[in-house]
């Protein structure tokens, strides 16, 4: 098992992408900790993790709340005595009715709302997680930024914007992380049908995407979260800094 006993925090896990690579790292034997404003869904992995043998946790976590992170890794310090793995995938997207639009017509209120989670978010959950990791003099920190920061998607300004700042954010903590042998790198799934709940309009924006594609199918979790797993395991561990992009050649880079 590729992690085993390895503790990972994985954000916004209780659902979509998220939920997919709960199941994957702990399948490979991760103590995964699924950290989800959404409790109920949490807690739902967390059993279904359960029921097959697996170990998973759910804790009830706001990533625009920093007292909220700091409790998150103080429970998963006093639970596990240790963190491996962060895996930032917590996000506002277009699936959860994101304004889509001009720069000059983006409402102040949505610009600052999808930066607090999709960019603040990720910088307070590393900055939260970095002392433990320093501590440990190990570490793997895992973002998530998008293709639309590489071909400028027109039409989600903030969105872009922010998975922008990641990518900007993963390069300096590589730099400044790496006396501490922690691992940071970043990676960008395509569009992929990982919704718990799939509408015509869903589908269409997937097979929209797919055309595109060098390999024009529709993109799903399995497809993804064996990218995270080689992030999250030793497999990686002469990588940092690094942008991976997993969209089925949808985007040459």
């Amino acid at each position: 098992m590729r992690l085993k006993d390895k503790v990972t925090i994985i954000t916004g896990g209780g659902h979509g992408l998220g939920k997919a690579y709960a199941r994957r790292f702990a399948e490979e034997g991760a103590q995964v900790v699924i950290a989800d404003i959404d409790a109920a869904a949490g807690d739902a992995v967390a059993r279904e993790l359960a029921d097959a043998g697996r170990a998973g946790w759910a804790r009830a976590t706001d990533v625009t709340k920093y007292d909220s992170i700091e409790g998150l890794v103080a429970e998963t310090l006093d639970r596990f005595g240790r963190i491996d793995v962060l895996l930032n995938n917590a996000a506002i997207y277009v699936t959860q009715k994101m304004w889509m639009g001009r720069v000059e017509d983006c409402p102040l209120d949505e610009w600052d709302r999808v930066m607090e989670v999709n960019l603040k978010g990720v910088f307070m959950c590393c900055r939260a997680v970095i002392p433990v990791m320093k501590e440990q003099k190990s570490g793997k920190i895992i973002t998530i930024a998008s293709g639309t920061f590489l071909n400028g998607t027109s039409n989600m300004p903030h969105y872009t914007s922010s998975k922008g700042g990641v990518v900007g954010l993963t390069r300096v903590m590589a730099r400044q992380l790496g006396d501490w042998n922690i691992n940071v790198n970043c990676m960008t799934p395509g569009s992929t049908m990982s919704e718990d709940v799939i509408t015509d309009e869903i589908r269409k924006r997937r097979s929209d995407s797919a055309g595109r594609r060098a390999f024009k199918r529709v993109e799903v979790p399995e497809d993804v979260t064996g990218t995270a797993l080689f992030l999250a395991s030793a497999d990686s561990d002469f990588m940092t800094g690094q942008l991976l992009v997993v969209e089925g050649g949808g985007i040459i880079h």
